[in-house]
């Protein structure tokens, strides 16, 4: 049975899980504002701490076209073990893009009767809340003081980046920027061919590793929350060590 919609998670294609599976349909939301607030104790009692997130919900129509009973629970069950995985999302009518996703809902058998009737997943972003690209832009740099461009594609926003410094000597201070954005770090130790690593926790939170240990406590208190680049621009990218270095600088551009 052949579907508009060829809708994929981590690479397994929904409709490749029955021949009698139809994607009816793929419903996207506008991007949802949260806050969750949690009371914060001080010397006067209370402060009310907010924290802001951001999400999209992505809803999943779909039938089962089996008249055994038998046949069509173990088929949905198959379809709810595949999407409560969560993970990467592609969907044909977004090429080149993707999106992290975690399962909301899965599918429910509410008629016995009626074995055509449409069945629902619900699906929202485990992270970012705009679609990515697929395939990631990468600027590569080498020397004690060196710097270059990073272009990225999409639409929206400001992409976080992710970078690797390879020391090509021994390295105790860093300054990694990101067009506005930048991270300094010092008193940390990495041998020659150790790299320090920066990327983020759940695509949000930042981490900076020296060969696989947190050096967070060696961040300069003056450094950026994270390093990102504007989508559909080229950014400058730059690195400076006390010795030589090879930098790779990643991102993906987001889309609405």
């Amino acid at each position: 049975m052949r579907s508009r919609y060829r809708l994929a998670l981590n690479g397994t294609h929904l409709d490749s899980l029955d021949s009698n599976l139809l994607i009816l349909d793929v419903a996207y939301s506008q991007i949802q504002k949260q806050v969750r607030q949690t009371a914060v104790a001080n010397l006067d009692g209370f402060d009310i701490s907010s924290v802001y997130t951001e999400k999209q919900i992505i809803t999943v129509s779909f039938e089962l076209h089996i008249y055994d009973t038998a046949k069509r629970n173990k088929a949905c069950q198959a379809v709810n073990k595949w999407a409560s995985a969560g993970g990467i999302l592609t969907i044909n009518d977004r090429e080149g893009q993707q999106i992290s996703v975690v399962c909301e809902q899965t599918a429910v058998i509410e008629s016995v009767r009626d074995w055509t009737a449409p069945l629902t997943l619900v699906f929202s972003t485990s992270g970012n809340p705009n679609w990515e690209s697929v395939t990631e832009k990468v600027a590569t740099i080498t020397g004690r003081s060196a710097s270059g461009n990073l272009t990225l594609d999409g639409n929206t926003g400001n992409a976080l980046v992710s970078v690797d410094v390879t020391a090509k000597a021994p390295v105790s201070s860093v300054q990694i920027t990101v067009g506005d954005s930048v991270l300094k770090l010092t008193g940390f130790s990495l041998q020659t061919n150790q790299v320090l690593t920066v990327d983020y926790i759940n695509g949000r939170y930042l981490r900076i590793r020296a060969n696989g240990s947190s050096i967070m406590n060696r961040l300069n208190q003056a450094s950026s929350d994270n390093l990102k680049a504007p989508c559909g621009a080229r950014t400058r990218v730059a690195v400076t060590a006390n010795n030589s270095v090879t930098a790779v600088f990643r991102a993906r551009g987001l889309w609405l």
